[in-house]
């Protein structure tokens, strides 16, 4: 069972998530020119297509008919991996100060790791549907919306991924305090998590949200392109250490 005294810093961080999402909510293009701003910067940066911002609408690319706006901020990650590195992590820290400043760094982090993973997200919404739709690759069997889906988990998934893994390095390098039972700490099932924090909020609540609407018609229209890429980068990622292995194996034999 995790350390009570870590209750303060569970819930400042689902205060500080819950406050964000009720302010994206009622936020348009103005007010989110916080996270808008940084992420036209960046995404002109990587692709080379300017972008002008357009009140009240976002960031306008009039050649590429392409707009940066709240939509496209990437808060919905952004809350994402601020409770992550939160919930998964503050526990294995020792020490109310060190938990207080891991919990309030998090939402800044998370904010900076939005920023960079969502400015190569859309730099591959704009360079990637040129190319794939071409009836000579994929011959029409992807519309674009199920596209713009399948790169967004894309990138998003395995950027979850990877933010977990720092944060559990990290959070093992500054935490001080030593786990009762390091077996059950390193269980296989802790590598779920990253998982469950994507699919959970990302899945299971639109799901959800579909069966309480009885709205079946178009509920595979989003779902199937979410498991088809999670389901295909976890077989992948899973593949590379048995891969390292079959390698070692054939160099050691010889």
């Amino acid at each position: 069972m995790r350390d009570k005294k870590c209750f303060l810093p569970y819930l400042l961080g689902l205060l500080m998530v819950i406050s964000l999402k009720l302010y994206s909510d009622q936020a348009g293009s103005d007010e989110l020119i916080w996270i808008l701003r940084p992420t036209a910067w960046w995404t002109s940066t990587l692709s080379g297509f300017p972008f002008t911002y357009q009140q009240g609408v976002g960031y306008i690319n009039h050649s590429l008919r392409f707009i940066i706006a709240p939509a496209c901020a990437g808060l919905r990650f952004l809350m994402i991996a601020c409770l992550m590195l939160i919930w998964s992590f503050v526990h294995r820290i020792d020490g109310r100060k060190k938990q207080l400043y891991w919990t309030l760094l998090s939402l800044p982090a998370s904010c900076a790791v939005t920023i960079f993973v969502n400015g190569i997200r859309i730099t591959l919404s704009i360079i990637l549907p040129p190319y794939l739709q071409n009836p000579e690759h994929l011959t029409g069997r992807i519309t674009s919306g199920q596209l713009h889906t399948a790169i967004g988990t894309l990138v998003y998934f395995l950027s979850l991924l990877v933010l977990y893994q720092a944060g559990d390095k990290l959070s093992e390098k500054i935490g001080s305090k030593k786990p009762s039972n390091p077996q059950k700490e390193r269980s296989p099932w802790t590598k779920l998590l990253p998982i469950l924090w994507y699919l959970g909020p990302v899945l299971g609540l639109p799901i959800l949200s579909r069966i309480y609407y009885k709205d079946y018609k178009n509920l595979t229209s989003y779902e199937l392109p979410v498991l088809a890429v999670c389901g295909n980068l976890l077989i992948f990622l899973s593949l590379i250490p048995l891969g390292k292995k079959l390698i070692l194996r054939h160099r050691t034999a010889k």
